[in-house]
């Protein structure tokens, strides 16, 4: 650093600590970008502010200090905003966005120096708890190595200026500015290669301490970093109205991303349930305001869910059973309140179980709320099967839906009576009817028998389409009703209600599903990819032993009394093209970095533990077998072939040796000449002439004549001109035996 100073003025060191300092805050304000629900509004001015200083410095000099006064004064009324919209969270992003704006520009003093590192730092590990993205693990990087040089640059500023450096005039210091090019182009690499080594040091150390320092769950612990979406991501809510599900289909986005260990097979087309709904009014279907009540109710933790279900279990750590299958769910920020799961389980792993609500009779699982950042949890020992339990009725007596006492619609059925909700107008009704008697026959079937024979009726009657347009309204009202009757074409919804309204005047309880099916294998990690063009919609008809069937009336889909069909895991055709890779990147980072818990730091020791003692066993057998064979080579009869490869051998070492005897230079300064600044002569000479005076100052008596002859012959391969130098390899031997 010091050399390197030594080419660079006060005023351009000044200039690169300034720089520095701009990027630095550049890096920490795009980390809000990461937050999806963030107001980017100021951020967005930030970064084109101080962009605008970097490409324009001299402007950014010439401007009037009054002008940062105004600024300064204006932050609190900017911030005011969102505190009296009551948003905690977005008022310091905000408030921190503002005052690294003010500071980056304006640090003068040491202080000022740490207090912008601070505030950056401060809004990177603010989005790092509110952020699950990759970008952030990269922004945190480039982070540490720019605050780094901003705090090495400053301490070499200070130190050449002789501690004036808090009183260099800045307009002084942008006059010699001659552009950024030209300031990059006076500086050495050595100091690059230096401060790499260092930020080498730090990752090493960031590194360990991530792997076996112990994991604090921070954002549990402190309420200040649950920041509320905005909105769903899918529109996947408690209500939803037809084309809501099919509005998203257009939107590649990856919604949620799933792990599969320790499983053979799969279902070949996967069904990633969300919700289901069984109220129904005008096309749209919702949650029954009895089941949402108790949905929200503080008893519907995961921890009551042994009074209904015995042969499941709710932890906050993976079982030690190695034997069963894990599903681990990564599901992106603002996709909806509800988790997705393929089927049964016999364990649900989540990190704070009492964010968690369990809604028994839906077979939904479902935070608080909408979560802002990326949310992980797993599933194990999962079970195929299109069947999904139903809550017995003695546990449902135990668990007494409650009324909702202060509810407007009084008059409309609750749960289980919303199962058979039909269309408002009589026409709608009578139509369904007769439709349900030419499907049954007039005769009674079972719903697994019905299920079947509506599938095929509706596939007859109707093809699939992504654009619809209904037929006007006539004596019937309800828009589902007045599809059924047409020949149109629609697309999953129209098929699932019309299934279910159907099924209803048939006299069977059904109820609308939404969630996702099928989704992309990503052949470079092994995982499911499965995005908002995923959604879909299907139904679940009640079969009166206690189960729930699948079925799915979309044209194309299998028919509910046929088994559901599985792959092996291992031939799973997957995606393998430049987005699959980008996006098994992200997967690597929630796997080892986002989800990196106690359990997997215990895992890692012991891999690392078993590492070494399988190196330090590979290396004792190879050290006994290369001495065994050494002996075996002495002792063994030496043939005219044997003798000579030895004598050969040892007549070239003694030649290397003798070889590098009349060089200047020894084998060890010629490989690292390179590497080091300055002639390697002048600098082996320094060196020996520095010895010579420690020498000289230990012996009490004269130095003789032959002696100062040698310091005189070192003092000119240091200080003189080359054309002067007298042989350096019998100076150097003659210096080496004297000392």
């Amino acid at each position: 650093m010091e050399r390197q100073s030594q080419r660079l003025s006060v005023h351009d060191l000044y200039r690169v600590k300034w720089l520095i300092g701009a990027f630095m805050a550049l890096i920490s304000v795009g980390a809000l970008y990461n937050l999806k629900t963030h107001n980017w509004i100021p951020a967005s001015v930030t970064v084109a502010a101080i962009t605008l200083c970097v490409l324009l410095p001299k402007l950014y000099a010439n401007a009037p200090a009054a002008l940062w006064k105004i600024f300064a004064f204006s932050i609190v009324p900017l911030v005011s905003i969102d505190i009296f919209a009551k948003e905690t969270v977005p008022a310091l992003l905000n408030l921190n966005t503002w005052l690294i704006l003010y500071r980056s520009l304006n640090h003068q003093k040491r202080r000022e120096e740490m207090q912008l590192v601070l505030l950056c730092l401060f809004l990177l590990v603010m989005t790092g708890m509110l952020t699950a993205s990759i970008l952030f693990g990269l922004q945190l990087l480039v982070f540490a190595g720019l605050a780094i040089s901003f705090l090495s640059i400053g301490t070499i500023l200070d130190s050449k200026s002789a501690g004036a450096s808090e009183s260099i005039d800045p307009s002084d210091a942008w006059k010699e500015h001659s552009g950024w090019l030209n300031l990059a182009g006076s500086m050495r690499y050595r100091n690059v290669v230096i401060g790499s080594a260092m930020f080498s040091v730090l990752i090493g150390i960031a590194g360990f301490s991530f792997l076996f320092i112990p994991r604090v769950d921070v954002e549990n612990k402190v309420n200040l970093f649950n920041m509320k979406g905005a909105a769903s991501q899918t529109g996947f809510s408690e209500s939803v109205q037809l084309g809501e599900v099919t509005s998203i289909k257009n939107d590649t986005r990856v919604a949620l991303r799933v792990d599969v260990a320790g499983e053979r097979v799969v279902p070949a087309m996967p069904y990633w349930r969300m919700l289901a709904l069984d109220a129904y009014s005008n096309g749209g279907f919702s949650i029954s305001p009895s089941l949402k009540e108790m949905l929200d109710d503080e008893d519907s933790t995961p921890y009551r869910a042994v009074r209904y279900w015995k042969d499941r279990w709710f932890a906050d750590a993976p079982s030690r059973d190695q034997t069963r299958d894990r599903w681990t769910f990564f599901v992106e920020p603002g996709v909806s309140k509800f988790l997705p799961i393929v089927g049964s389980f016999k364990q649900f792993t989540y990190t704070n179980l009492n964010d968690v609500r369990i809604a028994p009779q839906m077979h939904a699982f479902a935070l608080k709320e909408t979560p802002s950042k990326m949310v992980s949890y797993q599933l194990e020992d999962v079970d195929f099967s299109a069947r999904v339990p139903d809550v017995p009725a003695e546990r449902m007596r135990d668990l007494s839906v409650r009324r909702v006492t202060n509810r407007v619609d009084s008059d409309s059925p609750e749960y289980p009576k919303t199962l058979l909700e039909l269309p408002a107008d009589e026409a709608s009704r009578a139509y369904l009817s007769a439709v349900a008697r030419e499907i049954t026959g007039g005769a009674p079937i079972n719903a697994l028998e019905f299920a079947t024979r509506a599938a095929n009726y509706l596939s007859r009657t109707h093809s699939y389409s992504m654009n619809i347009t209904l037929p006007p309204v006539t004596d019937i009202q309800d828009p589902v009703v007045r599809w059924l009757r047409s020949d149109l074409d629609g697309h999953c919804e129209f098929f699932a209600s019309s299934f279910i309204l159907l099924a209803r005047a048939a006299g069977f309880e059904s109820r609308v599903v939404i969630g996702f099916k099928g989704g992309a294998w990503n052949a470079f990690e092994n995982y499911y990819m499965i995005r908002n063009s995923d959604a879909h919609a299907w139904c679940e008809i009640y079969d009166g032993v206690g189960n729930w069937i699948r079925v799915d009336p979309t044209p194309g889909s299998e028919l509910p009394a046929s088994p559901g069909s599985t792959v092996a895991l291992e031939s799973q055709i997957g995606e393998s093209d430049s987005l699959a890779y980008v996006d098994s990147l992200r997967m690597l980072w929630y796997r080892r970095i986002v989800n990196f818990d106690e359990q997997s730091q215990k895992e890692v020791a012991i891999q690392l533990k078993d590492f070494f003692l399988a190196y330090m066993q590979v290396a004792e057998e190879w050290a006994i077998r290369a001495v065994k064979q050494i002996y075996d080579w002495i002792v063994a009869p030496w043939s005219l072939a044997k003798l000579f490869y030895t004598s050969t051998s040892l007549f070239i070492a003694v030649s290397i040796l003798l070889f590098q005897r009349n060089l200047a230079l020894n084998y060890r300064e010629l490989l690292l000449a390179p590497f080091k600044r300055g002639d390697p002569i002048r600098r082996k000479a320094s060196k020996l002439l520095a010895k010579s005076e420690q020498k000289r100052r230990k012996r009490s008596k004269g130095t003789p004549e032959d002696r100062e002859a040698v310091i005189s012959e070192l003092k000119r391969l240091r200080f003189g001109r080359k054309e002067t130098w007298p042989n350096p390899r019998l100076v150097f031997k003659e210096a080496r035996r004297w000392l």
